[in-house]
Parts: C-alpha cells; structure tokens; sequence
C-alpha cells in the first residue's frame, strides 16, 4: 500500500512538471505571437538560443504555381529570427497557431503545430511548423524553426475540422 501511495505521488508530481514546461513553452508561443504584432525585436531575440536554424519549404503545389510564374523561383529557403521580425514594417502582421502537440522532457522539446500567416486582417499563407527547443538555465528557448509553406493566392488553408480529419 505505500509503494502504491508512493508511486502515485511521484507519478503526480511527474505530470505536473510536465504541465509546468508545457505551459511555459505556450507562453513563449504566445510571446513569439505577440512580438510580431508589437514588433518588438528585442523580446523576440530572447526567445531564441543560437545558433538558430530557421527554414522553410513551399509546398509541392505551390512550388508548382510559383514556378508557372517564374522558373527560376526557389523551392526552399533559410533565413534568421533577427531578419523575420525586422521584415515588418507596420503592426498589419500576425501569425496564428493552432492543433499543436507538443513533447518534452524537460531539457529538450518540439513543438508542432498548424500557423497561418496574416497581413492587415488577410490570410497570406499557413503549413505546418516544427521548432525545437532547450531548457536553458530554466528558460526554454527556440532552436530551429522549420516550416512548410502554402500560398493562400493557390490554396485556401482547410478548416480545422478539415485539417484534424486528414491526420
């Protein structure tokens, strides 16, 4: 009876530790949202651990689109965070996540998720987004972003009802 008392309080406090990062790492989900439409560099740098590796990929069918348009357009790109958030001129940009899964250990976690993309009330694109992130010093921080990329001038992104039934 007491190793079953036992076991149960060290399986509680596991998953409220668990709970504690995950809360944490949507909080710097919700951080990173907020620097874009404030555009502030500042706190969207300290959300980062560098080296940072930052990419993304157009989708096969937009790939498509977009090289009807220009042959030569490019499939995937890499950029920084520093660059990202400077891109933005006015406080018009938003980014938006939803369905998001995230895993964690404490030190290391990854964070998946469906974003959409908004200029000025407009969807502009949307995919799916992957970062990882380190626990450093008790702080997590974003490694890598990597992303996939639709253009909504091709493909409207589906519902989330949609997208939930297609995984």
């Amino acid at each position: 009876m007491k190793t079953l008392i036992l076991l149960l309080f060290l399986s509680f406090n596991f998953s409220f530790a668990q709970t504690q990062d995950e809360t944490a790492i949507r909080k710097l989900m919700d951080d990173f949202m907020q620097c874009i439409k404030t555009r502030d560099e500042a706190k969207f740098a300290s959300l980062f651990q560098e080296p940072v590796l930052w990419t993304g990929i157009y989708k096969d069918r937009t790939q498509a689109k977009r090289l009807e348009k220009n042959p030569k357009a490019e499939y995937y790109f890499t950029d920084d965070y520093k660059a990202f958030i400077r891109s933005f001129k006015d406080d018009k940009s938003e980014e938006k996540f939803d369905n998001i899964k995230i895993i964690e250990d404490g030190a290391i976690a990854s964070a998946n998720f469906d974003y959409s993309f908004w200029y000025d009330g407009k969807m502009e694109n949307w995919g799916k987004e992957i970062w990882t992130l380190m626990k450093i010093h008790g702080t997590w921080k974003i490694t890598s972003v990597t992303f996939s990329m639709d253009l909504t001038e091709y493909f409207p992104q589906p519902s989330p009802k949609e997208r939930t039934k297609k995984q």
